[in-house]
């Protein structure tokens, strides 16, 4: 989620694209928290090898803010009201049956560096309750994770404020780029959420709120899945997809609210928890919240989680029933920023905020199943400066989560 996207003042990040040598576990934190604490967000084959980046943390302390959205409105290449129509790529093969539209946005401008081999299979998008066949009994499992090039279960998605799709591995605290996209002629990543079937679901801020799907085995294919921004009057949410429950792996897509004016802010019923069916793409809010901007994320198991709040940020489990927070987690020392994301991943959280240079980002793990078993949930920045700004982080509900 971010007030603003300006890709274009970005550090270069030529230098960033060597190979950095592995870098050690970095130990320097901004907090612990005392477990159990509560209280009060073209088509195209890959022809060139995986930039992977190593970032050496070093200590530093982010910095607070607050903006508007910039930029223009422009219009988008395809109307999302009209009839479905279909576009068939040269190289690659991605359906979407359920999709409202079917446009495909294809963009022969953009290189994919992406660790996807050179014959690339695609996905098949066939909604939230589909799934891949069952060979041992000739049926289909209901929602299963499709077995494709780009794994769904060993990251976290990550996306920059000038629209390239990255994926950042807790194990080894590096980032691998997966490429570049445009979509639609649309700019200004706002933010994102994954789904099982391996499409990222981005949301831009012209025009404000629109939301396309990018195949992370192919992100230089863009899609149209006919979604209307405006619904109930919302225009900006965080989102993430979450299971139904552990038992039932279909997901739906939630969110929290951004009425896009000013910085993030906390105090009652400022947001709205929101849901949007995945199939017919009809937004439905479910009640109330106190944040004015917040990201989501999702697990297998079926929770919802939100970071949003100020003074100091939070971590709240929220039920997707009914928007009730279940259980609220204070974050000292980690501010939101005018840029952030996180996601769930393997029993712990991954903050992404605005680094000491607000130009790139830095990453935060907070140790929610006291792994270490030190009686401690600790705040330890693990990356201080990533290779790109974060304004997404995405997840899918394929990936673990229970501790490995």
């Amino acid at each position: 989620m971010t007030l603003n996207s300006p890709g274009s003042q970005r550090l270069a990040l030529a230098a960033l694209t060597v190979l950095v040598a592995a870098c050690g576990d970095s130990t320097e934190g901004s907090g612990s928290i005392s477990a159990g604490s509560s209280g009060g967000s073209s088509t195209g084959n890959p022809t060139t090898p995986t930039t992977t980046v190593d970032p050496t943390a070093t200590s530093d302390e982010p910095t607070a803010g607050s903006g508007s959205q910039t930029g223009s409105a422009t219009d988008s290449s395809t109307d999302p009201t009209a009839a479905t129509s279909t576009s068939t790529s040269t190289s690659a093969s991605t359906t979407d049956p359920t999709a409202t539209t079917g446009n495909v946005q294809t963009d022969t401008s953009s290189a994919n560096t992406g660790s996807t081999s050179a014959a690339d299979t695609g996905t098949a998008d066939t909604g939230s309750t589909g799934g891949t066949t069952d060979t041992t009994t000739n049926g289909v499992e209901p929602c299963a994770c499709p077995d494709i090039e780009v794994p769904l279960d060993d990251g976290i998605f990550v996306l920059s404020d000038d629209a390239e799709m990255w994926k950042f591995f807790p194990e080894t605290k590096q980032f691998e780029m997966l490429g570049a996209f445009n979509c639609g002629g649309m700019n200004g990543t706002f933010s994102m959420a994954v789904d099982r079937l391996g499409f990222a679901w981005v949301m831009f801020n012209n025009p404000q709120g629109d939301i396309w799907k990018v195949d992370v085995t192919n992100v230089a294919k863009c899609m149209d899945p006919g979604y209307n921004q405006g619904q109930l009057g919302v225009n900006y949410f965080g989102m993430a997809f979450v299971s139904n429950s552990e038992s039932d792996q279909c997901d739906k897509l939630y969110g929290n609210t951004f009425n896009g004016i000013g910085g993030f802010g906390e105090g009652p019923n400022l947001g709205d928890f929101l849901t949007v069916d995945p199939d017919t793409l009809i937004l439905s809010k479910i009640a109330k919240t106190k944040f004015n901007g917040a990201e989501l994320t999702g697990t297998g198991d079926g929770r919802t989680f939100m970071f949003g709040g100020v003074n100091p940020s939070k971590l709240v489990e929220v039920d997707k029933a009914n928007g009730q927070f279940i259980d609220e987690i204070p974050l000292p020392n980690l501010p939101l920023t005018n840029a952030f994301a996180f996601s769930f991943f393997a029993g712990d959280f991954y903050m992404f905020t605005e680094s000491a240079n607000p130009s790139v980002s830095k990453v935060t793990q907070f140790d929610y199943d006291d792994s270490d078993m030190n009686g401690k949930q600790d705040l330890t920045t693990i990356v201080a400066a990533a290779p790109i700004r974060i304004v997404g982080a995405g997840v899918s509900t394929c990936a673990p989560f229970a501790p490995q």
